[in-house]
């Protein structure tokens, strides 16, 4: 079993860079969980500049200008909200569905070149074989299990929960509900590591013990077990 060190209640905050972080470790408390469920995007891999690239292109075919700031201040949403909130804006009426899997292609073909964040992805393995794991992602499954096959992560991971398996996508707590479903595990007892706020939010909102990998998450490299 992984030794824990650190651990504060409750969702965490991003540590000060003058001080240490332990959110890289397992809880004091560890031994009450029963399930740790872990975000994809942002969380194990640096996937912002393949998926802004790819749906900024998508978007563009349909006289649609994606820029980086409106896509970065909505990262943790679905690609369908951001899409249908990015036409209303522009006052077009865009196929939403078909820009998403446009979108999705070129993302998959561009997965060759995706980065993990090392110290999750760390973390995860420490994890694996000692406690079942999920990954609880708003992006389409094609998507998430593409990355994971080309990372060579797919093994540490019990089930995959994406963006298709639920109605009400993150800041909504239902994809985290049915992960711990899936896990036949109570939410008070999942351990949870994501990025984004709204992805907090609903980790929160389901009654789980939530830490922010933005303090510990800052080494990537282009594979972790290959």
């Amino acid at each position: 079993m992984l030794g824990p060190v650190g651990g504060e209640p409750s969702v965490k905050v991003v540590c000060s860079p003058q001080e240490p972080c332990h959110h890289g470790y397992p809880p004091v408390d560890f031994y009450r969980y029963r399930a740790v469920l872990f975000d994809w995007d942002g969380t194990l891999v640096n996937s912002h500049p393949i998926n802004f690239r790819a749906l900024s292109q998508a978007c563009e075919r349909w006289g649609l200008d994606l820029r980086e700031e409106f896509y970065t201040a909505r990262i943790g949403t679905s690609g369908s909200e951001l899409i249908s909130e990015l036409a209303g804006v522009a006052g077009i009426v865009a196929p939403v569905e078909s820009i998403v899997a446009d979108c999705i292609d070129r993302i998959i073909e561009r997965t060759s070149g995706l980065e993990v964040y090392v110290p999750v992805v760390e973390l995860a393995m420490g994890f694996h074989g000692e406690i079942p794991l999920a990954i609880v992602s708003g992006g389409a499954r094609r998507v998430v299990e593409a990355g994971l096959e080309a990372t060579g992560l797919r093994r540490l991971f019990d089930h995959v929960v994406a963006g298709e398996d639920a109605e009400r996508g993150k800041p909504d707590p239902e994809l985290f509900h049915l992960a711990a479903h899936r896990l036949g595990a109570a939410p008070s007892t999942c351990l949870v590591y994501e990025d984004s706020p709204e992805g907090i939010q609903a980790a929160d909102a389901a009654g789980m013990h939530v830490v922010d990998v933005h303090c510990f998450r800052r080494r990537i490299a282009g594979s972790a077990t290959r």
